[in-house]
């Protein structure tokens, strides 16, 4: 019964999930408070955080943290946190452990301020490391109270799928992979998933016949899906590299034509395709502001027809 209430719980996790973006690094925006308040006031009530989202001035993890403390929200939204994710001083060297999930949930909880998340991922994954070790390191603290529910971003399928079988008391209720309308030609960084493109399309299909929660990033594209046609107007060289196609391109030119006789922007049909996949699909958007996150919102109530779905992928009416 504990198991499958876990379940329901994450079943609430709303499709429009705040990014962590604009709360740390070059792009921390001024005033990290009242873009939180704006974005809650706009109907926002999940939020992304990550123990790597850190700069020298604080913590992605702290700010939010602070700010639902002090705004007295933090019964009524969800605190998603991350980690296992590789960090100074070598980058290149795996954290995935089970000694590393009970520090990084327990410094998690510390920056937050609070004694529980709803939901934590494991940020990275380490194939050399038995997933049953993985596993079990969740669940105890699931069984501590830490966590609520627990999942995984930048897994493989098969990695995954084997949690949810050695499981047995808490699954993982999540994954959390790349998806947007074009494929990803590339990893953005090291250790990234996507499910876009035909060689993923058997994992798509088995997540559409499944409960699980999928927690797509990215799903403008790094930007691409609202630059211009030409390769150079992309928003910088790493964006062309990991996207830029003819078959990319063309789908963002549907995209945008498709927002013009909808009478709506390039990043809300974006954002309407991933959420009307077949799968149980959350989109995490890095909104700037309350009326960047109340766009986004909308985007999730935009229907799309299969018919459409099928224009922008292939051109076919």
């Amino acid at each position: 019964m504990e198991r499958l209430s876990r379940e329901r719980s994450i079943q609430m996790l709303p499709t429009v999930i705040q990014g962590a973006t604009p709360l740390f690094g070059a792009t921390l925006v001024p005033d990290p408070d009242r873009l939180l308040d704006e974005v809650h006031a706009s109907g926002v009530t999940a939020f992304d955080s990550g123990l790597v989202y850190a700069d020298e001035g604080g913590t992605c993890d702290g700010r939010l943290g602070a700010w639902a403390a002090s705004r007295g929200v933090r019964e009524s939204v969800m605190l998603i946190g991350k980690g296992c994710h590789p960090g100074p001083p070598d980058w290149a060297a795996s954290r995935v452990s089970p000694e590393t999930v009970a520090t990084d949930v327990a410094v998690t909880l510390d920056r937050m301020g609070t004694d529980r998340l709803d939901l934590w991922l494991f940020h990275r994954d380490d194939v050399t490391v038995p997933v049953g070790e993985l596993v079990d390191a969740a669940q105890r603290e699931v069984a501590l109270g830490t966590i609520e529910a627990w999942g995984v971003s930048n897994w493989s399928a098969e990695r995954f799928w084997e949690a949810r079988t050695r499981a047995d008391v808490a699954v993982p209720v999540a994954t959390s992979p790349q998806f947007s309308l074009v494929d990803q030609l590339a990893e953005p960084w090291p250790g990234v998933t996507t499910i876009t493109g035909p060689a993923h399309a058997e994992e798509r299909a088995r997540l559409a016949d499944s409960e699980i929660s999928v927690i797509t990033w990215s799903p403008l594209a790094g930007g691409f899906l609202t630059a211009g046609r030409r390769p150079e107007s992309a928003t910088d060289a790493e964006t062309t590299r990991c996207y830029d196609s003819l078959q990319n391109r063309d789908r963002r030119d549907r995209s945008q034509q498709l927002a013009t006789s909808r009478g709506c922007s390039p990043e809300q049909v974006a954002i309407a395709y991933v959420a009307t996949s077949p799968f149980r699909a959350h989109v995490v958007c890095a909104a700037r502001s309350g009326l960047e996150a109340a766009a986004n919102l909308q985007a999730t109530e935009m229907e799309l027809t299969s018919e459409e779905r099928r224009w922008l992928e292939d051109g076919d009416r």
